[in-house]
């Protein structure tokens, strides 16, 4: 049988006269399902077997865009977040939702720390910060903290989940192992990024007109570097560098000294704003990219200078991200993955990916288990997996997240459904499992890609 697709559209070919398109119904809350009958001859009369009903992956029902993807070490699950409400936690393995944590509240922000194997949540209509056990996947406290929270990071070196507040410029610092607030720091203006300083044991926070150094040991400033700047800070750790993107002057990369908290070069670039950043510590490169950009520029960070660029045509940049093992750069556009070899800064393969991302925060990588996710924040929202151990990367898991588009068909002789989705992809779903075993990718060039 050939799964093939126009417009969105899927029907299978030299299938049985009696496959049905089905109509797609779903609603809020409630289980997908559909009623068929088993058609066996050329018209339904007596002693025609009850119609079955037809169980589909996505039975826990939508997750609405916007998405937080979050993960760790601890856990093999993989965590994804909606900012209308609720959390879906994937199998790692299989890729199937297993379960729906219920939030009751948009959850504006997601992180596993592994060290407790809990999942911290920030609401920000409510003002707190939900705690998920990742062994029972079930809620097991809140922490309030402030009007808004937004932008959790974890300092390892303390044991403290740090969260910022979007509307007042407050940072809370909050000890993991009590899931208590110890103390709140004032930033006078609200903060836009943070990143954690592992060797240093110090959190850089920046706000529209300064860039903060706290210590995660005393919960205090130590620096305050005023400036414009733009959020998307990229660290270096081994060199104690943060490269941090101009606001006033768009053209430029600040390099900060994470010693001495003073910005000890400046990197000329052709970009503007909303510029994107990835750093390969292993060979001390930097790479840059505007959002809605064609091109990717690389940058020395020894000697602070530009070295290459490459432009990618009718590629526009989402975001992009580093893998310092593998060597690897990943491009994300509207419809594709780019995986670029950093050593020759050439395309290794372009990996067709349904729907359309818009947030950097999407595009994340696990380099332990060699993956790169992906959130399509569309009306047909899924969570996809790229494998990259191999030398040809390839999409590994295709996980529905808003539910089923278009036509469906059955094939009564495999209890087999084959149902058309958004964005030219079509997926084959065993009905005695009620698990997708096939997925394709049908108005892409790099159909092989898909399992």
């Amino acid at each position: 049988m050939v799964l093939t697709g126009v417009s969105g559209r899927a029907t299978v070919q030299n299938t049985p006269s009696n496959c049905r398109s089905l109509p797609y119904r779903l609603g809020i809350g409630q289980l997908l399902a559909f009623a068929m009958a088993m058609v066996l001859g050329a018209s339904v009369g007596r002693g025609q077997p009850v119609p079955d009903t037809i169980l589909l992956p996505d039975s826990l029902g939508p997750l609405r865009p916007g998405y937080h993807v979050a993960f760790g070490s601890s856990t093999n699950n993989i965590y994804v977040a909606s900012e209308s409400s609720d959390i879906i936690v994937v199998d790692g393995k299989t890729f199937q939702r297993i379960k729906r944590i219920k939030t009751g509240t948009p959850v504006g922000c997601a992180l596993l720390v592994a060290q407790h194997n809990r999942l911290y949540c920030a609401y920000p209509s409510q003002g707190r910060i939900g705690v998920v056990d990742c062994t029972t996947m079930d809620t097991v406290g809140s922490i309030q903290v402030s009007t808004r929270p937004k932008l959790l990071c974890y300092s390892s070196g303390s044991d403290k989940l740090y969260c910022c507040d979007s509307v007042y410029g407050k940072v809370s610092a909050i000890d993991c192992a009590a899931d208590t607030v110890r103390t709140v720091i004032l930033t006078t203006y609200s903060p836009n990024d943070m990143v954690y300083d592992s060797t240093a044991n110090t959190m850089f926070i920046e706000t529209q007109h300064s860039l903060l150094t706290i210590s995660c040991v005393t919960d205090s400033i130590i620096s305050d570097l005023s400036g414009e700047y733009w959020s998307g800070l990229c660290l270096n750790k081994r060199r104690q560098e943060l490269y941090v993107p101009g606001r006033v002057y768009p053209e430029t990369i600040y390099v900060v000294s994470t010693q001495s908290d003073s910005v000890k070069a400046k990197i000329p670039t052709r970009f503007g704003l909303q510029m994107l950043l990835a750093c390969n510590e292993a060979t001390d490169l930097l790479y840059g990219a505007v959002f809605g950009g064609d091109g990717v520029e690389e940058y020395d960070c020894v000697g602070d200078t530009h070295t290459r660029e490459i432009d990618l045509g009718d590629y526009q940049c989402n975001a992009i991200a580093c893998d310092n093992a593998r060597n690897l750069l990943f491009f994300r556009s509207a419809c594709d993955l780019l995986v670029l070899d950093c050593a020759t800064f050439g395309v290794v393969v372009d990996i067709g990916i349904p729907g359309y991302i818009s947030n950097s925060d999407l595009l994340r990588l696990d380099p332990a288990r060699y993956r790169a996710m992906m959130c399509i924040p569309s009306a047909a929202g899924a969570l996809v997996v790229c494998d990259y151990k191999s030398d040809t990367p390839y999409v590994r898991g295709f996980v529905p997240l808003c539910g089923w588009w278009n036509s469906m068909c059955h094939n009564p002789a495999t209890r087999r459904l084959y149902c058309g989705l958004g964005g030219c992809v079509s997926a084959v779903v065993d009905e005695q499992t009620n698990r997708v075993v096939k997925w394709a990718n049908e108005g892409k060039r790099d159909t092989s890609l898909f399992n």
